[in-house]
């Protein structure tokens, strides 16, 4: 069996580009389309939006941690030791069962049936098979995910676009865009791994490529999708020109910012816009990352990586070998049939078990009548 390499390193600097997308990326990314104010350069107004800096940084830290909250809720994240232990009830004391075996095959199911698990065993794959390197596997996934990030983005003003404006309750254009939006994440979050599975090769290949060309970093992507969606949100806001006091947003956002900061705050009139683009770049990217986190283990459980193997590849020579072993206890009892020979039963998988299971049920039935 061939020796897994250590990833400590390669998953100590995706914790740390965790840490960069949830926080670093959204303060550059405001800073670039606020802080520096172009209409100063040649008017009376200033270059640099000193006012600002209060909501650039609370809300770079707000939507970001909002962001990692949706990529664990909506992915069904779930650490290996807390499958083990029966799920997150027992582990945050809601229940008893602490280790109780019906709760760790629950918890494992759960974990085996979640995008976050399935990324977590082709990241494992991608490893061990293809002799990938974890960070090449997290740039091609992160490649693969920049098409779904832009179209999340957009989905919800494609929402109010089409929707009959009978449906539409006024000032609550917000609330429809953000259920719109949770529906949009839980879809392409539930496809992305079967989607991943199939491409996640060639674009871990590209990746390379770009980094060994280009010398880009790591974090590049995500202020890059971060500014072309945010270009595209408002390319496509212009174009359906709602009213924005309907939004509501600013006023919200003010609040709540104010609320825990002893500072007047002066938002955007836009800034909802920069929540849109947020909300669709940052959980994608949390969740590809928290996946190739998970999955450069180097002691992922076998349950984990080779469950579905082991049912795949179960071979009819060794169910027909058990039951020619239960046919032989029978003949060693009851003496053989008519013919002198066993009885040796082919065919399908399941007929093979079903066979399996009456010789047993005969048997017992028979010692049962020589007792």
């Amino acid at each position: 069996m061939r020796k897994q390499r250590s990833t400590f390193f390669e998953r100590l600097w995706l914790t740390l580009i965790i840490c960069g997308q949830v926080i670093v990326a959204p303060a550059i990314a405001f800073s670039a389309t606020y802080f520096i104010d172009l209409g100063g350069v040649f008017g009376n107004r200033p270059l640099l939006r000193m006012d600002l800096i209060p909501w650039i940084l609370s809300g770079a830290l707000g939507y970001g941690m909002i962001s990692l909250i949706l990529a664990l809720t909506v992915g069904g994240w779930m650490p290996v030791a807390v499958a083990e232990k029966g799920g997150w009830m027992p582990v945050l004391g809601i229940s008893r069962l602490m280790k109780n075996p019906a709760m760790i095959d629950r918890a494992r199911m759960n974990l085996l049936a979640s995008p976050s698990g399935k990324m977590m065993k082709i990241v494992n794959r991608e490893i061990n098979d293809s002799n990938r390197e974890l960070m090449e596997v997290h740039g091609g996934l992160q490649l693969l995910a920049a098409p779904l990030q832009i179209l999340l983005a957009i989905t919800p003003l494609l929402m109010l676009r089409f929707v009959p404006s009978t449906w539409l309750i006024p000032n609550r254009l917000l609330e429809l865009a953000m259920i719109g939006y949770l529906a949009s994440l839980a879809i392409i979050l539930r496809s992305f791994p079967r989607y991943a599975e199939r491409y996640v090769g060639i674009a871990s290949k590209v990746r390379r490529f770009l980094v060994n060309v280009t010398r880009i970093n790591w974090m590049f992507p995500v202020l890059f999708l971060w500014l072309v969606g945010r270009a595209i949100v408002g390319f496509a806001f212009d174009i359906m020109q709602p009213d924005i006091h309907q939004w509501q947003q600013i006023s919200l956002e003010k609040s709540i910012i104010e609320a825990f900061m002893p500072v007047e705050v002066e938002v955007p009139e836009t800034s909802f816009l920069d929540l849109l683009v947020a909300l669709a770049v940052l959980p994608l990217a949390t969740f590809t990352t928290m996946a190739a986190l998970g999955g450069g283990r180097d002691n992922l459980p076998d349950w984990l990586v080779n469950g579905e193997s082991k049912w795949e590849n179960i071979e009819d020579d060794d169910i027909e070998d058990a039951i020619l072993e239960e046919d032989e206890e029978n003949t060693s009892q009851n003496g053989n049939d008519e013919e002198g020979e066993p009885s040796i039963v082919k065919g399908r998988k399941g007929q093979m078990l079903a066979a399996l299971a009456k010789a047993k049920d005969d048997s017992e039935l028979t010692n049962e009548e020589n007792d």
